[in-house]
């Protein structure tokens, strides 16, 4: 009777590149202690279940005078060169997210049906001057449709009533927590060249379109479907002007007296 040798615990189980996600972020000096705090949490979480990010290398790029677009393109390249993982996950470094983030982005992820998931995450947008040097602020979903005005004027506009925990198709999001499947890569450069995140001239408003929309518009521009997993939550460190209104709109919650 034969038996099997035990595995050392330092030995992972190998995947097929097809259930590895390799994770990608660009950075300057710093990172936010939330999206570091969840990166560990997160790689403690894989490595316990399906070891889905486990050795699969780690593409963090530095953006120095090339600016966050060409660092997006490096790390693309980057990524195309290696066959470790099928799936690249980008996250931004002042994210914050649940351990399990990858995971439920991959059970929702198909490399046809839908190649590209991104989680819930929202962005903050300057509404007006607040007269004391700052601005009023207010968050707003990076789930993004693609408007026709009267006018002539087209664009992204952001879908404010969104369907709650639920897979949606949208017209583009945002870069800061996304799972892309290698072959969005390859259609992509095929038709354009290595220029994923490179910015697209939108002539109807005489301006450039963000490096994480004009992606999306490459991708659209190829009938690749774009998907948000509302149900995949995220949190967002942004800056901001705290007076009497921020107060007033916010909603209550209940603490304990101190």
């Amino acid at each position: 009777m034969k038996t099997r040798k035990p595995r050392s615990n330092n030995q992972l189980p190998s995947l097929n590149p097809a259930h590895k996600v390799t994770i990608c972020y660009v950075h300057g000096n710093q990172v936010t202690h939330s999206w570091h705090q969840s990166m560990m949490n997160l790689i403690s979480y894989d490595v316990g279940n399906k070891q889905q990010v486990i050795g699969t290398g780690w593409l963090a790029t530095r953006y120095g005078t090339g600016g966050i677009i060409q660092a997006r393109n490096d790390a693309v390249m980057s990524f195309m060169q290696s066959r470790s993982a099928d799936w690249l996950w980008w996250i931004d470094t002042d994210m914050g997210f649940l351990p399990n983030t990858v995971e439920r982005l991959m059970e929702a992820a198909d490399p046809v049906e839908r190649p590209i998931v991104g989680g819930l995450c929202f962005s903050m947008r300057e509404e007006a001057p607040d007269g004391a040097g700052g601005f009023l602020v207010e968050p707003s979903p990076t789930i993004f449709d693609w408007v026709q005005l009267p006018d002539g004027r087209q664009g992204f506009h952001a879908r404010l009533d969104y369907e709650r925990d639920a897979v949606t198709r949208v017209a583009g999001t945002g870069s800061a927590c996304i799972l892309i499947h290698r072959s969005v890569f390859e259609k992509i450069a095929e038709a354009n060249g290595n220029c994923w995140y490179s910015p697209v001239f939108n002539t109807s408003v005489n301006a450039t379109i963000s490096e994480d929309l004009s992606f999306c518009t490459r991708a659209g521009a190829l009938d690749i479907p774009i998907h948000i997993h509302t149900g995949v939550r995220t949190t967002h460190m942004k800056p901001l002007w705290l007076d009497e209104r921020v107060f007033d709109r916010l909603e209550r919650l209940p603490r304990a007296d101190a």
